[in-house]
């Protein structure tokens, strides 16, 4: 038995195969997008050319890094200030349980002065 041979164009092989016509579709898609980019690329050169003539860059420049300095300034100052307020807490921390700590001392002491413990230490 035999089987069938079909003669599709799926089954010729591709030395065999007639060629495909050219892609004229995409070619045209991609010709366009790169002219677009180019153009894109020119306006943004005249633009920069002209520039200069319109606005000073070094001024510009200049009050840019000038308030870029200012602002990491103010930022530190502010953190400086933040380090100063969490410092003070915790030293009032501190004194806080110290004074519980004296206190809760104290009132052990005056207890073991008014009232001696009848048996001995533990």
């Amino acid at each position: 038995m035999r089987k069938a041979r079909r003669s599709s164009k799926r089954d010729q092989r591709r030395v065999f195969r007639p060629r495909r016509r050219f892609p004229y579709g995409p070619v045209l898609r991609q010709l366009t997008v790169v002219v677009l980019m180019l153009a894109a690329a020119a306006g943004i050169a005249v633009l920069l050319h002209q520039l200069p003539q319109q606005v000073d860059i070094m001024l510009l420049l200049s009050q840019a890094i000038d308030d870029l300095i200012g602002g990491v300034q103010q930022l530190l100052e502010a953190m400086l200030g933040l380090a100063a307020i969490v410092l003070i807490a915790a030293i009032a921390l501190l004194a806080g349980i110290l004074l519980l700590g004296a206190l809760w001392r104290l009132i052990r002491i005056i207890r073991l002065v008014v009232s001696p413990p009848i048996q001995g230490r533990r």
